[in-house]
């Protein structure tokens, strides 16, 4: 009985650690478009009732964070914005202009900034070496590891590899903030003169199950043109 007893207990510490090793430091970075610190942000958790303020350097250090909470951060002319906190430990939320903003893992924003040809920063440049007609003409063989071919109905776009239509593997598209599922709806309709900047995001966690496949983030020349004032 004894021995039982203490193999419990045991059992029950062991347990109690790892529930434990789950909570962890989180950071929250907020800046603008030309990655300006932005202070005096209200960032809360959503399980708690204590709310913090991002500092001089857009910084807010939050502590005992585990993958079950999300951040609530108010932003300025856009609202509420509610951030998941499962499988990172820090976030940067970039304000794009008066209504739009992206975010991303913070350890991600270094990684592209290491790996530049996920990035192609200047569209209009790339367009006066290599003429496009559309965006899978734009995007053939400029980055590595996305594959874009001819489906049954019309193109597609895969970022891990060559798989199956049907299994729905093609990467979330993202221009100016607004989402769209089909690289082949938005290959008929976006021009590609009118595109600033491209980055293909490998791992698209941040944007839930739709970015399950990677994500495609476009920004537009007014995009790009129209900073948050403050």
């Amino acid at each position: 009985m004894k021995k039982w007893l203490t193999l419990c207990t045991v059992l029950c510490v062991v347990l109690s650690a790892s529930a434990q090793d789950t909570l962890r430091p989180y950071s929250v970075k907020v800046v603008d478009r030309k990655g300006k610190p932005i202070p005096g942000l209200v960032v809360s958790v959503a399980s708690r009732g204590s709310a913090f303020v991002t500092n001089e350097k857009g910084l807010v250090e939050l502590e005992a964070v585990s993958d079950a909470d999300s951040l609530i951060v108010f932003l300025p002319n856009i609202g509420e914005t509610h951030i998941p906190c499962k499988g990172t430990d820090s976030v940067q939320i970039t304000v794009r202009s008066k209504t739009r903003f992206r975010v991303q893992d913070r350890k991600e924003v270094v990684n592209l900034r290491a790996n530049p040809s996920n990035t192609i920063e200047n569209v209009p440049e790339l367009l006066k070496k290599h003429p496009a007609r559309n965006l899978a003409e734009l995007l053939s063989g400029q980055i590595p590891g996305l594959y874009i071919s001819m489906g049954p109905s019309g193109m597609t776009a895969n970022i891990r590899g060559i798989n199956s239509i049907k299994s729905g593997t093609e990467p979330l598209i993202v221009i100016d903030g607004m989402a769209y599922d089909s690289f082949s709806v938005v290959n008929s309709f976006l021009d590609v003169y009118s595109i600033q900047s491209i980055q293909v995001q490998k791992d698209g966690g941040l944007y839930g199950v739709r970015g399950a496949n990677g994500v495609i983030i476009i920004t537009t020349k007014g995009s790009a043109a129209n900073p948050l004032a403050y």
